[in-house]
């Protein structure tokens, strides 16, 4: 089982950072040509992946199940099986999560952060920002 989750975390690790930008390191004292880049932390990373995939991961919550869903679960860190309880929650507040069509990913987060410590089955888990 363990190394099916860090398959997972791979492929979905692998997903943000294709979606990422270099960012020279602001500390260097350096402009433009720093080879030096600055590594995204868990929450940027979730942040930066809930950004980018946002609407499809509208559409997977809404169902409640697809593999933007699935990635996300993984990025927080959610036991596989407490998972179908995570992919549920999405899917039954799903209007709390998106009350309107410009919900930003930043008010997605805070909001499932909220919904998932409410849920005893997923309230153990990091909180996101």
């Amino acid at each position: 089982m363990r190394p099916l989750m860090n398959i997972a975390l791979i492929t979905a690790l692998g997903l943000v950072t294709m979606a990422c930008t270099v960012v020279t390191d602001p500390s260097s004292g350096s402009s433009g040509g720093s080879n030096k880049t600055s590594f995204m932390d868990r929450q940027q990373q979730i942040s930066e992946f809930a950004r980018v995939n946002l609407d499809h991961l509208r559409s997977d919550m809404a169902a409640g199940q697809g593999e933007y869903l699935d990635s996300l679960a993984t990025l927080l860190d959610i036991a596989p099986d407490r998972q179908p309880a995570f992919r549920e929650l999405t899917r039954e507040r799903f209007t709390t999560l998106f009350p309107s069509e410009n919900t930003t990913a930043t008010e997605m987060l805070a909001t499932l952060n909220r919904e998932m410590q409410t849920d005893p089955s997923l309230a153990q888990r990091v909180a996101v920002r």
